[in-house]
């Protein structure tokens, strides 16, 4: 609890509902797919399975190999954990013969994988893995991206996915991939993405790049021994999706229902959210700051800039302060979605730094907090009926720094906005779209977003200023 926002919650001795996705049949609705077509085993068969340590893909491995050997096959298995298996590279070599005697090494070649599991596309698309696909090499491959230690230096780091998965494409063939986000797919039917590599498995399988009988591979699932309906059922959804197309594509669509909206459409819900965040007054000075833009810009490019400003300038007038967090604390979506999520018997608690108690800093400059009960919810909605006060010289909070930075940079974005109006003929179009959606850096709580804000404004700053240059 020691992160720089200074809001936070816990549940204590909660325990999670059980979103099963158990109420399908799913290995039932397996009955009508055909057989797949799987190699004659003349020669050994060979599996690379990648990923992230602590995943499960070692299970994976152990799974093909505990079914080839109750098919009555040759089998091997020799995994690769690197130096930290939990959240390291680990790669798992499987390979199936008719016979143990066709094995005379475990190890596959280079150029050698007939077919590869990804369970995660940077470890699949790296050298190690790589070295060992060829031309028609069967790739099945999670797109969901792992966290890694890039995410947690840089917030803005790119996986880059798409193109890994181009890589892999351009090695073994766009034809021989399937990709896509596997841990996705496998919470919307299972409720939890840690059943995604059994997922992929049973797509696998279903594909014809698993030459074990179906019997033995739901007998080696049930002697693995862990959740076992649910990674049969995994398997099998994962079945399901590679032998009904039509049914991978319906339940590969998009969930959420969002629609892109117009600018229009954007300004109308972003206003209609300030007036629950403080009052009308407060929606109307963004609406009117927008539509006096607006008009300032030429029409073919208007639609394009005001919907990055409208962007921006909600991101700074809808700050969360300690009137924001009170209302959001205290709505009833807010403790609803919290029972949604917790079998009953759990207990909330609030991690708070108040401006009001003196609680001191840690080592590294960031608020203490301390916990308080569920009594604060009380508190909360006392304090969210207040709001009306945000920024007044009523407002007990508006002499932190904090508040006055985001105060300040309200101004200075109208300022910028004004700028760019003035100098858009001078401005090249990457300038003013970085420009208008500057703020959208400005993230974090306090040093943390006061640098960024330093940061953001320099950037700016520079950008107008070479403009200026240039025009004289």
């Amino acid at each position: 609890m020691d992160g720089c926002c200074s809001r936070l919650v816990t549940i204590e001795g909660g325990v999670r509902r059980k979103k099963s996705g158990m109420d399908k049949d799913w290995a039932g609705m397996c009955a009508d797919l055909p057989q797949p077509k799987v190699a004659d085993l003349s020669v050994p068969h060979d599996v690379l399975v990648g990923g992230v340590g602590g995943t499960g893909v070692v299970t994976v491995s152990a799974v093909i190999s505990m079914a080839a050997h109750l098919d009555g096959k040759g089998a091997s298995v020799l995994d690769f954990t690197g130096f930290a298996q939990k959240f390291g590279t680990v790669l798992s070599y499987v390979r199936i013969a008719a016979t143990p005697e066709q094995l005379n090494q475990v190890r596959i070649d280079v150029a050698g994988a007939d077919a590869v599991i990804g369970c995660d596309a940077v470890v699949s698309s790296s050298p190690k893995a790589s070295v060992h696909y060829r031309e028609g090499t069967r790739v099945y491959l999670n797109e969901a991206e792992m966290p890694t230690g890039d995410l947690v230096l840089n917030r803005d780091a790119d996986l880059k996915i798409s193109e890994r998965v181009r890589v892999i494409s351009g090695a073994v063939g766009q034809q021989n991939v399937d990709a896509f986000d596997a841990g996705a797919l496998a919470e919307q039917t299972l409720g939890d993405p840690v059943f995604s590599n059994m997922m992929l498995l049973g797509f696998s399988w279903q594909s014809g790049s698993i030459p074990v009988n179906l019997d033995a591979m739901i007998a080696a699932i049930r002697l693995n021994g862990t959740a076992v309906e649910k990674n049969i059922a995994a398997f099998s959804v994962g079945r399901l999706c590679a032998g009904d197309r039509t049914l991978f594509a319906k339940l590969l669509e998009p969930s959420t229902g969002v629609s892109e909206q117009s600018v229009d459409q954007l300004i109308n819900a972003r206003a209609n959210f300030l007036i629950e965040y403080q009052d009308a007054g407060y929606a109307e000075q963004y609406r009117a700051a927008l539509t006096k833009f607006s008009v300032r810009l030429p029409e073919l490019q208007r639609e394009k800039f005001t919907n990055l400003a409208a962007k921006s300038l909600f991101k700074l007038m809808a700050y969360k302060d300690e009137y924001e967090v009170a209302r959001l604390h205290s709505d009833p979506a807010f403790l609803n979605q919290i029972a949604s999520e917790f079998e009953p018997g759990y207990t909330v608690n609030y991690h708070l730094s108040p401006p009001i108690l003196p609680l001191g800093q840690d080592a590294r400059g960031r608020p203490n907090k301390r916990a308080f009960g569920v009594w604060m919810g009380a508190a909360f909605k006392l304090l969210s009926r207040c709001s009306g006060l945000r920024g007044s010289r009523f407002d007990p909070f508006s002499r932190q720094l904090d508040r006055a930075l985001e105060r300040e940079l309200i101004v200075w974005y109208h300022d910028a906005m004004a700028e760019v109006a003035v100098n858009f003929s001078k401005l090249t179009e990457a300038q003013v779209e970085d420009i208008l959606a500057a703020p959208m850096d400005i993230r974090g709580y306090g040093p943390v977003k006061d640098k960024a804000a330093h940061e953001v404004k320099a950037r700016v700053q520079s950008l107008m200023g070479a403009t200026v240059q240039t025009s004289n």
